[in-house]
């Protein structure tokens, strides 16, 4: 606050000098310039920027997922009858919501380079313990919309992910939402 106050003290002083010799454009411009430059101060000094580094174990490409366009609204709860994702689960995709949803109503396919991240918190744990993720990569995979599938699990919240399942064994599940582009959760 007391920068704030020093800088707005400083523009005051600075339009009172330039007030004798000094259009009223241009006074506006200096203001407006002081102004711009004191939310830009404030912005970087309160939201220091932290590097984005991928969970260990996982991908450079998925580094900071959780800050990519969620596609469910609440957290998807464990299903019963053998799901393979067991826990409590979020979607996320590197894609904008104008990109997937141009009209508010989520469009498919996925474009090329869309990766979508599905993570897991299994039951009676409090750490991730899943990462589930697909990637659309022209020409790698024509027979499922070229989606690229791969899954990696932890046993602790601070071990490391590991590979444990990819392709074919995924396919196999996904195929029952082909229509809408193999993913099964929709943006909500």
């Amino acid at each position: 606050m007391k920068m704030y106050t020093r800088n707005l003290l400083a523009v005051l002083a600075i339009t009172l000098l330039f007030t004798a010799c000094a259009s009223e454009k241009q006074l506006e411009e200096i203001t407006q310039q002081s102004e711009e430059e004191e939310t830009t101060n404030w912005e970087e000094s309160t939201h220091p920027e932290e590097p984005v580094v991928a969970l260990p174990g996982l991908p450079d490409d998925v580094a900071g997922y959780t800050q990519w366009l969620k596609l469910n609204a609440e957290p998807i709860p464990p299903q019963g009858g053998g799901d393979p994702h067991n826990g409590t689960k979020n979607v996320y995709v590197n894609q904008t919501r104008d990109t997937i949803a141009p009209n508010g109503t989520q469009q498919f396919p996925y474009p090329d380079g869309s990766i979508v991240v599905k993570d897991a918190t299994r039951p009676g744990k409090d750490y991730i313990g899943l990462i589930a993720i697909m990637r659309k990569k022209a020409g790698t995979n024509p027979d499922h919309n070229d989606w690229e599938f791969t899954e990696y699990l932890r046993d602790a919240p601070d071990a490391e992910f590991s590979l444990k399942f990819q392709g074919r064994i995924c396919w196999g599940c996904h195929a029952q939402v082909e229509d809408i582009d193999y993913v099964f959760t929709e943006l909500e």
